[in-house]
């Protein structure tokens, strides 16, 4: 009887000691990735959702790099950088020597800056989802002045606004796990005086991890 109980305790034991050594290794490998700090980086592209901008302009294409730090197991908190070029409708630039600063501005190509803290949520290695807002910036090739002054409902020198944008998307590993592809589809509005310019478009990104 003795025995059987000297094993019993013996089992209860080597349990604690695996359970405790199982959570120190959890919580040490959770420590190590709070120190992580990751850098993506890629190019994206986009078209106008809204009726107004889809009228003139179509495409854009950019790049757009973001550095990120995990707060959890399963969020990052990080600030994207962006830039977009976007071009007009094929054969839409229909101007004469009377046409005033913003109808010649609304069939020129422009440039769109942007700086946007943000979430972002894994649900897995694979699966993300994230949120983010930020400043833009907006620069017509017709006269960097303008900015989306070319819009009616924008103020004639409408550079500056606020920007946010949803995004999901998967990340596919690359040789190993430090070497991450991620493909997303993201939602991006420009606001400025209470009227949102929006737009879809995809996100291919390389993220590697420091």
């Amino acid at each position: 009887m003795k025995k059987i109980l000297l094993l019993f305790l013996c089992t209860v034991l080597l349990g604690n000691l695996f359970v405790s050594a199982q959570n120190l290794a959890g919580t040490e490998k959770l420590l190590h990735k709070k120190e992580l700090i990751y850098v993506e980086g890629g190019i994206n592209m986009s078209l106008p959702v809204h009726i107004q901008m889809y009228r003139s302009h179509r495409l854009a294409v950019g790049i757009n790099l973001r550095a990120a730090k995990p707060i959890s197991s399963k969020t990052e908190l990080g600030i994207r950088f962006e830039f977009d070029y976007r071009f007009i409708k094929d054969n839409s630039r229909d101007i004469t020597s009377e046409s005033t600063l913003e109808e010649r501005a609304l069939h020129s190509n422009f440039s769109l800056i942007t700086i946007k803290p943000n979430f972002q949520f894994n649900w897995n290695s694979h699966w993300f989802l994230g949120a983010e807002t930020g400043i833009g910036y907006a620069i017509s090739d017709e006269d960097p002045k303008i900015g989306l002054g070319f819009i009616s409902e924008y103020d004639s020198s409408e550079q500056f606004g606020s920007c946010s944008g949803l995004y999901v998307g998967r990340y596919f590993t690359i040789k190993n796990q430090k070497k991450k592809l991620g493909i997303s589809l993201i939602f991006t509005n420009f606001v400025a005086n209470w009227h949102a310019e929006n737009s879809l478009g995809l996100k291919f990104n390389y993220r590697l991890k420091n």
